[in-house]
């Protein structure tokens, strides 16, 4: 059983997404949904067999995990986007984090490493200052990561957290692998995901802007 945590509607997010992607993608089937008396909602979910890609039983082999988190990935990337209504498109994702930062929504101590020492106003003036041009959009997953991804027998068998998917740069689903694969194996992992994944050459910028935007959204 499923419910709605501290994010308002956050499962009736993840339930409307599932229901689009429907046969696309080996992802949860939800067996049965309501609204909570008191507010919210819950929902009983069916899981694809497997473990998440991050399970102490999958860090055994590394490389081999780094490569079907990078296949997972790319199986998202290429689902057809038809009749697709989320939108993760940056003009929207911009909007919605400078309402959260004029609301005071942001600790300014959370943000990980060099970002540390701005504030969330001045980080969000530099994603709106480098903003690049969106050439090439996806269905994208929105909050990916090693965790979100599920593995047995050496396949990847199931992709959960579907929340925040919708359509999108697919760099914001690889700056946000790429922080979860050093996270989990070390950065030296990099090339074998991003090899994986059919780009060996990732643009520097876009990973960099995008690292900077997921941490207004991861």
């Amino acid at each position: 059983m499923t419910t709605d945590g501290e994010e308002p509607c956050a499962l009736r997010a993840e339930l409307d997404r599932l229901e689009w992607i429907d046969s696309r993608l080996p992802v949860p089937q939800t067996l049965a949904s309501a609204p909570r008396a008191g507010g919210g909602h819950m929902a009983l979910l069916k899981y694809p067999v497997g473990k998440p890609a991050s399970a102490p039983e999958n860090r055994v082999d590394p490389e081999q995990t780094t490569k079907l988190v990078a296949r997972a990935l790319r199986t998202v990337h290429r689902t057809a986007t038809y009749e697709l209504r989320f939108d993760n498109r940056l003009d929207m994702m911009l909007s919605a984090i400078a309402t959260k930062v004029d609301s005071g929504h942001y600790d300014d101590t959370s943000f990980s490493g060099p970002y540390q020492r701005y504030s969330a106003k001045r980080l969000l003036e530099m994603l709106l200052e480098r903003k690049p041009r969106e050439p090439n959009l996806v269905f994208g997953h929105g909050s990916f990561g090693l965790a979100a991804v599920l593995i047995d027998q050496g396949k990847f068998t199931g992709i959960t957290d579907w929340g925040r998917s919708g359509l999108c740069d697919p760099y914001l689903d690889l700056a946000l692998a790429a922080r979860s694969v050093v996270s989990v194996f070390g950065a030296e992992l990099l090339p074998t995901f991003f090899s994986g994944y059919g780009v060996a050459h990732p643009d520097p910028l876009r990973l960099d802007y995008f690292a900077l935007l997921a941490e207004f959204v991861a």
